[in-house]
């Protein structure tokens, strides 16, 4: 039996989310389509805002993917907070990014869509996650 840090989650989690951030903004910088950049930042501040219960990506993964790639449960895990903060920063670029779009400031939303997903990108691929740094620094 592992044992599992309180405030702990599966490291597979975030790199699942932040997989499918990446994917679905680079989608839809692709076939221009900002109704998919507001989709995921809705899903991202729902995510942060109800917890991992009601995240879609984080219950995709623990219910349909997990169980697959690990059947006995997850083996390594990491600090909650710092992802946690990673997805908030991400759901509020994209917002942002939404709100540029509806005002027709398409350029602007773009380049924050393609900042979010740059890091995601990132982050799913090496683990390099800056919105964690960002708060490892702020929490010291």
């Amino acid at each position: 039996m592992t044992l599992v840090p309180a405030q702990a989650v599966d490291v597979n989690v975030p790199r699942f989310n932040q997989a499918f951030v990446a994917a679905s903004t680079g989608v839809a910088f692709i076939v221009d389509a900002p109704w998919l950049v507001a989709a995921v930042a809705a899903i991202l501040m729902v995510s942060r805002l109800g917890g991992p219960r009601l995240s879609p990506l984080t219950q995709l993964y623990v219910r349909i993917v997990r169980p697959r790639l690990q059947p006995n449960g997850p083996t390594e895990f990491e600090a909650a907070e710092p992802p946690r903060l990673a997805q908030l920063l991400g759901g509020m670029f994209l917002t942002a990014a939404t709100a540029a779009f509806i005002l027709g400031f398409d350029t602007l939303g773009w380049a924050l869509t393609l900042a979010v997903t740059t890091l995601a990108a990132l982050a799913a691929s090496t683990r390099v996650c800056v919105g964690c740094m960002v708060y490892k620094k702020v929490a010291g």
